[in-house]
């Protein structure tokens, strides 16, 4: 005896619909074994990986490079760059000497042994003196011009540094009062130095920020450090 509907065949709507998966199926195999080939011949191209030391988050200018701020990770070596540090141990205790992307191969050529050994330019030097006046939010990405005050029976104000890049800012001194003296390290030539020098030891320093591309200022005549203003 034979049970009913088992003779029964799919209808017509159905057989279509199992072949188009089957063709769907066929193709996505298709394309997903295209796309593998062309990654590999791509990495074939690259060359084989190579270690190399990456910055495991933004690293800041002048950055002491410490364990947790690196990483290793597997570079083409094609896209490796010239001096690339391939070992942690070669970049820990080294100091940046500009701004670092998360994942970006660190170089030998942008590390320094101390601070200043990557952050001076050729032919300047590094000067920290106090200013009585700084603008807020100033930071070492500002270029500024330093005034400096003299008191007296006639007080005035000279320029004595101009365009100055800045290395870093330190906290007040607040042994020396309520408006105690922000310590800021410049790099300036020797003879800007010098007067920044003697302009903090004879009267109070302030800092003025620059707009970006701000011609250099055109101050009105004012007598030489140390001189009488004129009458």
């Amino acid at each position: 005896m034979r049970l009913p509907g088992f003779e029964r065949t799919l209808p017509m709507s159905s057989k279509v619909l199992f072949g188009l998966a089957g063709v769907l199926a066929l193709v996505s195999f298709l394309v997903v074994r295209s796309e593998v080939a062309r990654a590999e011949q791509a990495q074939r191209a690259a060359g084989p990986g190579v270690d190399a030391v990456v910055a495991a988050h933004d690293l800041a200018a002048g950055a002491v490079i410490g364990p947790a701020d690196v990483r290793i990770a597997q570079v083409p070596s094609v896209y490796l760059p010239p001096h690339a540090v391939t070992s942690t141990g070669s970049a820990i205790g080294k100091v940046s000497g500009g701004v670092v992307a998360a994942g970006e191969v660190l170089v030998d050529t942008r590390l320094g042994a101390s601070r200043f050994a990557v952050a001076i330019e050729p032919g300047s030097v590094a000067v920290t003196v106090g200013f009585g006046s700084v603008p807020d939010g100033v930071t070492p990405a500002d270029r500024v011009d330093a005034y400096a005050t003299f008191a007296g029976a006639r007080p005035y104000t000279t320029l004595v540094g101009e365009d100055l890049r800045i290395l870093a800012i330190g906290e007040p001194d607040v042994s020396a009062g309520d408006r105690g003296a922000v310590p800021v390290t410049l790099d300036v030539d020797a003879e800007t130095a010098r007067q920044l020098l003697q302009a903090a030891a004879a009267g109070t320093l302030g800092l003025a920020v620059r707009a970006p591309d701000t011609a250099s200022p055109s101050p009105s005549p004012s007598p030489a450090l140390g001189s009488v203003p004129p009458g």
